[in-house]
């Protein structure tokens, strides 16, 4: 087969046949599942298939070489899925190769790694005889809307603009999570093929992102009311209390960072366009102005309270709802 190499949300069914291997690279779980789950689906239902699952940290190469073995009178045709590759030893490497080389008509092969090195002959061999294929977690929101382009699509339902500009600023950048907020709103859309602004904010309003999303609002704006509204509800909604403190410190990390960048003369535009890869292009701006709420001469006074409270949640005997709260009220009496 001669090399190719495409990224998971580009795989379609025409690429799925009898006598293929498919070289999986990424540590993103739901674009894994992706590709492999379409492959499994239609080579059982074309071919019947035996499926056979292995896994890198534990196959051997005697063990490998009978499962690739397609000499055997007992030799069916068979899917081989392969996780767990980078934790293969040399010599069950070096047979994996030797088989993806001259691989067998009667069965296909998915090699799932989490990392490969390329300069070695074994992987090199590999990647030149499989389909290669990318499976990296998003990384910014220009990955989170290609993928919304193709889920919607495979889904046959639309998206306006303004339900699509707030699902993508309001959601995690995280595909799994993502599409988890997407099914709930397909299931809210009941026959309807267009997903509107409504439907959108109704199934956010009742998600954990949705939730952390109203926090850092309140937070960035200095709204205490809103503030311990919003973690009585977290609590309330299953969020553990170190969960809550953590996306409270996230925050205040990014604030003072855009603060030291002001500081040091950035200006706002280069600050959203450069510095805050962290945070989806529709946040960027909105944290900026988070910032101009807040100074730099308070941070350490902010910091202290956080190391405290990292403490207390530790060790005291205060109630955590009480422990975050006063947390809260601290830092707002910080100027």
């Amino acid at each position: 087969m001669a090399a190719s190499t495409i990224e998971a949300l580009d795989f379609a069914p025409k690429m799925i046949d009898i006598g293929k291997s498919y070289l999986l690279l990424g540590t993103d779980a739901w674009l894994i599942d992706s590709v492999t789950n379409p492959i499994r689906q239609r080579l059982k239902s074309k071919y019947d298939v035996d499926i056979v699952h292995i896994y890198g940290d534990d196959i051997k190469v005697a063990q490998l070489n009978d499962i690739l073995d397609t000499l055997s009178i007992f030799s069916t045709q068979k899917l081989i899925i392969l996780k767990n590759a980078e934790a293969l030893g040399k010599k069950e490497l070096a047979a994996l190769a030797s088989y993806v080389e001259s691989p067998s008509d009667a069965q296909s092969l998915i090699i799932v790694t989490d990392k490969a090195d390329f300069r070695t002959s074994g992987w090199k061999a590999i990647r030149n005889s499989s389909l290669f294929i990318k499976c990296d977690p998003p990384r910014s929101s220009f990955d989170l809307t290609k993928w919304l382009n193709v889920v919607l699509a495979q889904q046959n339902v639309q998206m306006d603009a303004r339900a699509r500009a707030l699902f993508l600023s309001r959601t995690e950048l995280d595909y799994a999570s993502s599409f988890s907020v997407l099914q709930k709103i397909i299931i809210l859309l009941g026959s309807r093929k267009t997903i509107t602004q409504d439907d959108v904010g109704q199934a956010l309003g009742t998600t954990r992102v949705g939730t952390m999303i109203d926090f850092y609002r309140a937070l960035g704006n200095r709204d205490l009311p809103s503030i311990l509204s919003t973690i009585e509800r977290m609590l309330s909604s299953e969020w553990e209390a170190l969960q809550i403190f953590f996306q409270m410190n996230k925050v205040f990390t990014i604030i003072h960072k855009i603060l030291l960048l002001r500081h040091n003369h950035r200006t706002p535009q280069e600050i959203i366009s450069k510095h805050l890869p962290e945070l989806y292009d529709s946040q960027r701006k909105e944290f900026v102005q988070f910032a101009e709420k807040y100074s730099l001469h308070s941070f350490p006074d902010i910091y202290q309270i956080l190391l405290d409270t990292d403490s207390s949640l530790k060790l005291s005997r205060a109630t955590e709802r009480t422990l975050l709260q006063l947390c809260a009220m601290r830092i707002m009496a910080c100027r």
